[in-house]
């Protein structure tokens, strides 16, 4: 079942992985849309290999959305910080059970300034 819980333990999960924990988890045809990219799931996991974890990260205001079934969106904001250098956004995540675990089909960043 696609419980907040449980996506945000995915969203969790995803902020601290690496590419390989995005291969896991993203379907075959994915997308991850940031500020000023969009990126196929084969994209999404090259940037994660080549990005440095975060120093800290935070989420709250967790909201999820039912679609279906066998798919939901969560939507929260979400800071990390990298470096020294924050970075704030509400992210939305759209997730679609696949064998009964939650795989994600679209991610969205909107960038607070």
């Amino acid at each position: 079942m696609l419980t907040l819980e449980r996506l945000m333990a995915s969203e969790m999960e995803l902020a601290a992985g690496d590419g390989a924990t995005y291969r896991r988890v993203l379907t075959e045809n994915a997308l991850v849309v940031v500020p000023g990219m969009v990126l196929d799931a084969e994209a999404c996991i090259k940037t994660m290999d080549a990005s440095p974890p975060w120093d800290s990260t935070q989420f709250w205001d967790a909201h999820l959305v039912r679609l279906t079934p066998d798919s939901a969106a969560v939507v929260y904001t979400f800071e990390g910080v990298r470096g020294g250098n924050t970075y704030r956004a509400v992210l939305s995540s759209t997730y679609v059970l696949r064998d009964g675990v939650p795989r994600l089909a679209l991610h969205q960043q909107t960038q607070v300034t």
